[in-house]
């Protein structure tokens, strides 16, 4: 992540950072959330957005909200956690391809 954000950094980009598909369940909310926090905090000048793909599991969806990861995707959509999101000033995102 640190050298695509020295390169946006670099390139005046704005980068859109994908998770691998279900990373919510592999690598944990907490984690991703750190990592996307040591990303705001160490290039506080690249404006990036994380995705966090969350598989089709509801309940990795709401950790990530919980854990301050303002956009989400899922396998499928899901209204209830899109609605969640919006109350927490988040997103349930199509996944890019």
């Amino acid at each position: 992540m640190q050298a695509v954000l020295m390169a946006a950094r670099d390139s005046g980009n704005v980068p859109l950072l994908l998770t691998p598909e279900n990373a919510a369940a592999t690598y944990g909310a907490g984690y991703l959330a750190a990592l996307q926090n040591r990303g705001r905090a160490e290039f506080p000048d690249v404006a990036f957005t994380l995705v966090v793909d969350c598989g089709d599991t509801p309940g990795y969806a709401l950790a990530c909200l919980r854990a301050g990861i303002a956009r989400i995707s899922m396998a499928e959509h899901n209204e209830k956690i899109a609605d969640i999101a919006r109350q927490m000033n988040a997103e349930l995102v199509r996944r890019p391809t």
